[in-house]
């Protein structure tokens, strides 16, 4: 059709088409120079005269999108052309029409003429639409629904599989039709399920199968497919529909609950308890394997509580009854032992634990355990036995360890008794007796008598629970109260004590003769600590301060020092390092301090020797 069509642009419209009184629109044009009639349905629909259409101008009145596919069917030569384009109403809108073009058969026409007649189906177009929307909604229904869809043929090949699938299974619709589908199979499977199926078209049943899909490489999962025939009006199967659904992770599942509950008899069987389940409304029970092996009932025998009564010792059947009825009526947990008792005069014990629990709005369930104490029983038993035996040698080393005791603390004063003695008969056994001397040996002797007795005491009230008698006193008076009484042990071993007492030091809260016994040991372990060499003067340093939680006396010397691998027993009863130790010394030293709320403490000196001490609070503990 061409743009200028001069020659007809001359003629003037034709008045009468001769097809006026049709419905339809029908119209008469020119190959190469457009529109030359119109009939009167064409003005009454585009609202556009007569005159107005000639030539290209009645192509303004097509979508444009199909004036391509009109021109194309113009222009043919093999007779007549249908094709549907669209045609705007007068109101703007666009409508479809059915466009037949033929070769005009007029005589009088030259042979370049075409006559189109263009019938509305608006109706039809809005319908095939519907359609396919309705086909494209199914097309994506199937293609996004959360599982897997196919389709096979009557007999069994495969001819649709949605893109999942498809995407799970890693094939194209080309690998899986006809047979195709079972080469993804787990080898396993693959038999199997290909008998099933063969099977299952013969019968025209619903089917339901699980299977594995995948490769060595990748892996396999486990999948469930359910399928459904689709019958003709003669109930005939002409297609299967089905659907395949991931089930990996129930299998997985349930293998773990399969291991679970072997590994829950494995553990009740080792634990020799069982479990009891129970729903007091309806009355049912449940025993798990153990329950029945603890109750020695065959599988057969229903779990009930009238077979569990039967078993119960006679003598405490009330005892159980009243047990449970309690946690039934109060929904409260129960814990209580009672006896078995077999027909055959065996007796088991039993440990019973039992737990209400609310399973629903009027539903009370219950869960018990029962656990095999017979043997726990048994080794009581004996271990009471056992226990009375140990009593009776823990009594005997406790004796021992009391004597150890008394004749360690009632030792060094006993001693500085007999030297102060003895130095009072030499003094009196000179060609001139010394008065003075012979008095201040006499005067230490009664010292140390009253000390042998506070000694005693004490330990009369250590042994016997009773409570020490604590005062305030300043700790640097005791130190200088105490030297002189050990004044002759000093001498004897060619020692020294050098004294560093902090000034303002605050009083202690305890019992002063307690302490006195400490200190004194402390300073006799010095006197006596191992060395390098035995000659020389023994040198001790005795140190008080204060700290942020009380005072602290030190005592330092010049011996061996502390190995490393024995501060932590150090203060342990009967440890020692000298050869005629009895290892009880730092033992009392450590409970008497404990008792006022101190504590001792120990290490190696850097330049040689230990140092040995405690720590007192100013307060009482």
């Amino acid at each position: 059709m061409s743009d200028a069509p001069s020659e007809l642009a001359s003629d003037p419209p034709q008045a009468s088409f001769g097809c006026d009184s049709v419905q339809a629109l029908v119209c008469e044009f020119h190959v190469e120079r457009g529109g030359r009639r119109f009939n009167r349905a064409w003005e009454l629909f585009t609202g556009i005269s007569p005159a107005n259409l000639l030539g290209d101008a009645w192509l303004k009145a097509v979508h444009e999108e199909d004036r391509g596919t009109l021109s194309d069917a113009a222009v043919s030569e093999s007779g007549s052309r249908s094709v549907d384009i669209r045609i705007q109403h007068r109101d703007g809108q666009y409508h479809w029409f059915l466009v037949n073009i033929a070769l005009a058969t007029d005589s009088h026409l030259p042979c370049s003429s075409r006559v189109l007649v263009a019938l509305p189906i608006n109706e039809r177009k809005a319908s095939e639409f519907a359609r396919e929307s309705e086909a494209a909604d199914i097309r994506i229904l199937l293609q996004n629904v959360p599982t897997m869809i196919w389709r096979t043929t009557a007999d069994g090949d495969m001819d649709y599989a949605n893109e999942r699938y498809l995407a799970r299974w890693a094939q194209t619709l080309e690998t899986v039709s006809g047979r195709g589908w079972k080469d993804p199979v787990h080898p396993d499977d693959r038999d199997g399920l290909v008998s099933y199926w063969a099977n299952h078209i013969k019968t025209g049943a619903d089917g339901m199968y699980e299977f594995r899909v995948g490769s060595p490489t990748t892996g396999y999962r486990w999948y469930l497919s359910i399928c459904t025939p689709r019958r003709d009006e003669n109930g005939n199967v002409v297609q299967w529909y089905g659907a395949t659904f991931d089930i990996e992770d129930r299998k997985r599942a349930e293998q773990q609950l399969r291991r679970n509950e072997a590994f829950l008899r494995q553990g009740q069987l080792i634990s020799k308890s069982g479990s009891v389940g129970a729903d007091l409304r309806t009355g049912e029970y449940h025993w798990s394997d153990e329950s029945y092996r603890i109750l020695e009932y065959e599988q057969d025998v229903t779990p009930g509580l009238d077979p569990y009564l039967r078993r119960v010792h006679p003598d405490d059947v009330d005892l159980v009854r009243e047990k449970l009825e309690h946690a039934k009526r109060n929904s409260c947990d129960v814990e209580f032992e009672h006896r078995l008792f077999f027909p055959d005069g065996r007796i088991k014990h039993l440990r019973v634990l039992v737990n209400p629990a609310h399973a629903g709005p009027d539903d009370l369930s219950t869960v018990g355990v029962i656990m095999d104490i017979t043997s726990t029983k048994m080794a009581e038993q004996e271990m009471h036995r056992a226990q009375t035996e140990l009593t009776r040698i823990t009594r005997i080393a406790t004796m021992a360890e009391l004597t150890a005791s008394i004749a360690h603390e009632i030792n060094q004063p006993l001693s500085g008794i007999l030297t102060n003695g003895e130095a009072c008969l030499r003094w009196l056994n000179r060609a001139e007796p010394d008065i003075a001397e012979a008095t201040e040996a006499i005067e230490r002797v009664v010292v140390g008598a009253r000390r042998v007795s506070d000694v005693v005491r004490q330990l009369r009230a250590i042994f016997t629970r009773k409570d020490p008698v604590p005062l305030k006193f300043d700790l640097n008076d005791l130190v200088t109260g105490t030297l002189p009484l050990l004044r002759s042990h000093i001498n004897h071993h060619r020692g020294s004590v050098g004294l560093r007492l902090a000034d303002n030091l605050p009083a202690v809260f305890a019992d002063p003769v307690q302490i006195q016994q400490v200190l004194s040991n402390l300073l006799m372990n010095g006197l006596q600590a191992p060395r390098k060499s035995d000659t020389g003067e023994r040198r001790l340093t005795i140190e008080t301060a204060r700290d942020e939680n009380g005072v602290t006396l030190r005592v330092s010397d010049d011996g061996l020092g502390i190995d490393e691998a024995h501060r932590s027993t150090i203060f342990e009863p009967f440890f020692t390092t000298k050869t005629d130790g009895m290892g009880m010394g730092l033992s009392i030293c450590r409970t008497i301090i404990e008792s006022h709320g101190g504590r001792m403490f120990a290490h190696a000196n850097a330049a040689g020797g230990a140092t040995v001490g405690f720590a007192l609070p100013v307060e009482p503990s």
